[in-house]
């Protein structure tokens, strides 16, 4: 399988058709600043990719997506990582997805992100209780 390398770069440059970098800082809560926003936006290859947590966690504010998939993004834009094969249930619905406008395949993302059960990330882990 082949990593997307303009992942991220693509959702941004989509996204600033409709926003101004300003508005972008602000959607993310500030963990990346206008200007970061405009140089990925013009493919500047000397961008460093976000990091940490928090970051991760505005930008998937940003993205209206979850911090799982900010980091699959990432993976697959900086460091050419492919994603993972997906199952049976997804490739049944990709083909009509993959036919959607943009502005009913982001509806389709919010309702799937709505639904399914809210995934902890690494620093929300706690240890079972004993019994």
């Amino acid at each position: 399988m082949r990593a997307d390398r303009d992942a991220f770069t693509s959702k941004v440059r989509y996204l600033n058709q409709h926003m101004t970098l300003a508005e972008m800082e602000e959607a993310c809560h500030g963990v990346r600043k206008a200007s970061w926003w405009g140089r990925v936006a013009r493919y500047d290859e000397t961008i460093q990719p976000p990091f940490y947590n928090d970051e991760i966690a505005g930008i998937a504010l940003l993205f209206k997506t979850s911090s799982e998939q900010v980091r699959r993004m990432i993976a697959e834009e900086w460091l050419g990582v492919a994603t993972p094969r997906v199952s049976d249930r997804v490739k049944l619905v990709a083909p009509q997805v993959d036919t959607l406008t943009e502005e009913d395949f982001q509806l389709v993302e919010g309702l799937v992100n709505r639904l399914a059960p809210k995934q902890s990330s690494d620093d929300e882990w706690r240890p079972k209780t004993a019994k």
